[in-house]
């Protein structure tokens, strides 16, 4: 992300936290915005740490929630938090606790993605999102439906964080324009449903896939846009 480039360009940092990393998904950004620096990523989920391990060989991982971080006040230069926002139990604990951990003059970095200014092939995806949202609540899983922009915005502030940048990140790629990938998604639908097969909600939402399906070959699936807010805890 050039913003976060060109912001971080000045600033020293030699030791970053990324809270609810699950894959490591986000850790090439952080490399790339922070050369040379540590990177610790946390997650809850121990298959989504594995998977992060393979992939970043060169970064360290942890098991344990956001709400709970296992390290000292005042431990690192930067923590952030990318598309994990809505996977919380508690929001404001969670930043709070990124608040503890971060250096007195340190920087926290969200990265979510939001449900509101969406073009036609984004609300497809977040249909897909708000599909397996549901299923995992119903299985007593933390997931909320995707925030609206203005309620990421207004979380960060009141948790004490004094927003320094703000810009939205868009990916314009068409994510089943390849052969299969289509297919591949509503696999994955399918697998999920099947978790609440012996639940009344099984077959109001059964239907949603083959809607799914129809939008998908019209529209297309395009990520929802990201909002990149950066800031500095109010002392």
């Amino acid at each position: 992300m050039k913003q976060l480039k060109e912001f971080f360009a000045d600033k020293k940092v030699v030791s970053v936290i990324d809270v609810g990393t699950g894959s490591g998904d986000f850790i090439p950004v952080l490399k790339e915005v922070f050369p040379g620096a540590q990177i610790i990523g946390i997650d809850p989920n121990a298959e989504s740490l594995k998977e992060a391990r393979v992939k970043h060989p060169d970064a360290n991982f942890g098991e344990m929630n956001a709400e709970n971080l296992k390290f000292a006040d005042n431990s690192f230069e930067v923590a952030s938090i990318s598309m994990a926002l809505h996977h919380l139990s508690d929001v404001q604990k969670a930043l709070n606790e990124m608040k503890r951990v971060v250096k007195k003059d340190g920087w926290i970095i969200v990265n979510e993605l939001f449900s509101d200014y969406l073009n036609p092939a984004q609300e497809v995806h977040k249909m897909f999102h708000h599909f397996r949202s549901r299923i995992d609540r119903l299985n007593g899983i933390s997931h909320h439906e995707t925030f609206k922009k203005e309620q990421i915005i207004e979380m960060v502030k009141t948790s004490g964080i004094q927003i320094l940048l703000e810009f939205e990140h868009k990916n314009e790629k068409n994510l089943v324009a390849e052969k299969g990938e289509l297919e591949i998604r509503i696999k994955k639908m399918n697998e999920h449903l099947k978790k609440i097969k012996n639940l009344p909600e099984y077959h109001e939402l059964k239907p949603q896939i083959a809607v799914f399906r129809l939008k998908a070959k019209k529209y297309g699936f395009q990520n929802a846009t990201r909002i990149v807010l950066v800031g500095k805890p109010v002392l």
